[in-house]
Order: C-alpha cells, then sequence, then structure tokens
C-alpha cells in the first residue's frame, strides 16, 4: 500500500532585475573602496 504524502512546495525565488547592482548607503564600489584604504592605511 503506497501512502501519497503532500510534499511542501518550494520557496519562490525572488530575482532582482539584471541591471540592478548593489549599492550600500548610496555609494559606488570606488568610493567604498577609497574608504577601506582610507581606514587600513
Amino acid at each position: 500500500m503506497r501512502t501519497n504524502k503532500l510534499t511542501p512546495p518550494a520557496p519562490s525565488i525572488i530575482r532582482s532585475s539584471p541591471e540592478w547592482k548593489p549599492e550600500p548607503c548610496g555609494l559606488t564600489r570606488e568610493q567604498i573602496r577609497a574608504i577601506i584604504i582610507e581606514q587600513i592605511g
């Protein structure tokens, strides 16, 4: 005898647009690099 168990649905994946680029706090990568270089010395 086979029992049919319901499997939970897989979580849906939210995809961002392909042109989206992470820029935390509105800073560009170059600005972040400059801050890190300044902090490290």
